[in-house]
């Protein structure tokens, strides 16, 4: 009679991973942040919005304006060097802050929701 197999965790003594549920809401709020910050990146590029609308939705865009120099450094025609190198450089930096903000509220949104649910016995 043929032995039963023995899974491989018994015999090379593996468990298998396990993730809190903390580091899953992280993973969630992080993947989910990227869509939210191009949307309101998106929202707040188009002219037909308006500057308080923009600033709300999009509140890196407001930051990259204030925060994000430019410093001349063409003449004639290369002055549209310059503005481009403005406008990528502040609208990476409204990116990644409306990034940040969307992911930290989500993984707010989603603990608040969490412990509100029952705890499994």
């Amino acid at each position: 009679m043929a032995k039963p197999r023995q899974s491989l965790t018994r015999v090379l003594g593996y468990q298998p991973i396990t993730i809190s549920a903390g580091v899953k809401r992280a993973i969630w709020s992080a993947i989910l942040a990227f869509p939210c910050a191009l949307i309101a990146t998106g929202i707040s590029d188009s002219e037909a919005v308006s500057d308080a609308f923009r600033y709300v939705f999009s509140p890196g865009t407001m930051l990259a304006i204030r925060v994000v120099r430019d410093d001349p450094s063409h003449r004639g025609l290369g002055v549209f060097i310059d503005a481009l190198d403005w406008y990528g450089r502040a609208g990476s930096f409204a990116f990644m802050v409306n990034a940040l903000l969307y992911g930290l509220f989500i993984f707010g949104i989603v603990t608040t929701i969490s412990g509100l649910r029952p705890k499994k016995p």
